[in-house]
């Protein structure tokens, strides 16, 4: 039987009906729960609102699968010029971590009928059912084509059975187990552990806006990212002599920050349209320059008068970022292209002499070999050069106002804690900590100066 446009309809308006209770003056269905509802006092009657609703929502994702799985056989996307059926669920106010999974179980469907009925029946989530479908992939990546085909039905069996009761990451965790016990015995030349056809790695953002990176690599690449990291993590001492406050996780991606600083500021690194990549920052003038005159007039327009993202700084991949990361960013990074915005007039801040010259640069590295900061000296490809009187705030792009900062003393000690930085009679750096007293001599002195007076 082929259910028409016209029962589906029908058929979710029933199923939503059954999620309420009885019609108001409000409305009918789903909409009068929402608008007039009345809370449930009787715990078995919630728990089976709560089941009903699972059960809805889980029929619904098999639709949407369905759905596109058979857009893809008839050739749908090809008609409206996509590419294919996750393209179809785009067009859709879906997160993309929903197209993926939907993506997937559509390509699943056919060739998986017993997990196609538990999601249709709703019985399985699509959280679930997409774990099995990872872990088919798994375990098949592993084997040799010929092998996995007389395995897949099992496994599938298997992993559907602790689908039932376990969480998606069991699943998965079953699935690597089950790869391991079907590996042939005599493995192909290249073990799973160092083939780099396997390697995967995603990028994703998180609701906070941060940026959360996973991989999983063979042995050799990750034996370069470990032996990338390995200086560039150990720990760095206080200029007490106190331990590092970093935890291990922390430094590990301060050197991974490190190693992305290295390498825009490469020259010879790959171009893209013959530009070579960089930082681009979007920021209006008067927030860089701290004369926003304009900020008491916008908060007495509507908020739906307003333009979004005509009035806050702007990274190019990432988006909006806050005026005081956005300061800080303009405090002398080398790998970054900033332009600021006049009345939406762009302007290269390179023209405005805000970033140390070559030249300039070469200067600073004679005079301070690396990070300053007391008990670090990182090398200088490592460092940025911060202006201790703000560029904003008037601070001239000068040796005497200049000096090398890794990113983490550049970004926490200075930017976050409120270290003070002076160049002392000495024409070298001086730190004061945040809560005052002696001031402490650079990491890289090159006078035989040691008292406090060439501070002064």
């Amino acid at each position: 039987m082929v259910m028409r446009v016209d029962d589906l309809t029908t058929l979710v308006t029933e199923l939503s009906d059954d999620l309420t209770p009885a019609a108001t003056d409000t409305g009918h269905g789903i909409g009068a729960l929402l608008a007039d509802a009345e809370p449930i006092a009787d715990d078995q009657m919630l728990l089976t609102v709560m089941a009903a609703a699972f059960r809805l929502g889980t029929i619904c994702d098999y639709l949407l699968a369905a759905a596109t799985s058979r857009a893809q056989a008839i050739g749908l996307p090809k008609r409206k010029q996509l590419r294919d059926g996750r393209d179809v669920l785009r067009q859709l106010p879906l997160a993309p971590s929903a197209v993926a999974r939907l993506g997937r179980l559509a390509d699943n469907l056919p060739a998986l009928p017993h997990l196609a009925r538990e999601i249709r029946d709703g019985d399985l989530s699509l959280e679930h059912a997409d774990a099995v479908i990872r872990g088919l992939t798994h375990v098949a990546s592993r084997m040799d084509a010929d092998g996995y085909t007389t395995v897949k039905d099992a496994v599938a069996t298997r992993l559907l059975a602790h689908a039932r009761g376990e969480t998606p990451t069991q699943v998965m965790a079953q699935a690597h187990e089950l790869a391991h016990q079907l590996a042939p015995a005599h493995p192909p030349a290249i073990p799973p552990a160092e083939n780099p056809m396997l390697n995967e790695a995603e990028i994703t953002r998180t609701d906070e806006g941060r940026v959360r990176l996973a991989a999983d690599l063979d042995q050799l690449s990750g034996e370069k990212l470990l032996t990338a990291l390995d200086t560039l993590t150990k720990p760095v001492p206080a200029p007490d002599g106190g331990r590092d406050p970093r935890t291990h996780p922390q430094r590990l991606a301060d050197g991974l920050i490190d190693i992305l600083d290295t390498y825009l500021a490469h020259p010879d690194r790959p171009t893209t349209g013959g530009i070579v990549p960089h930082i681009t920052l979007t920021v209006p003038l008067p927030i860089l320059t701290g004369h926003d005159d304009r900020a008491a007039d916008r908060c007495n327009d509507s908020v739906a008068a307003t333009p979004i993202g005509d009035h806050i700084p702007r990274l190019g991949f990432t988006g909006a970022i806050s005026t005081a990361t956005a300061s800080e960013l303009c405090c002398g990074n080398p790998e970054l292209t900033a332009i600021l915005t006049a009345d939406s007039v762009p302007l290269d801040l390179k023209r405005t002499q805000r970033l140390a010259t070559p030249a300039l640069r070469t200067a600073l590295i004679a005079r301070d070999h690396g990070c300053q900061f007391p008990g670090c000296g990182k090398p200088a490809s490592w460092t940025d050069a911060h202006h201790i009187k703000e560029w904003r705030d008037g601070g001239q792009t000068t040796l005497d106002n200049l000096v090398l900062l890794c990113r983490y003393h550049h970004h926490t000690a200075i930017h976050t804690h409120g270290w003070h930085v002076m160049i002392g009679s000495d024409r070298h750096p001086w730190f004061q900590p945040p809560q005052g007293g002696d001031w402490i001599r650079c990491h890289q002195r090159r006078t035989l100066t040691h008292t406090t007076h060439a501070a002064t």
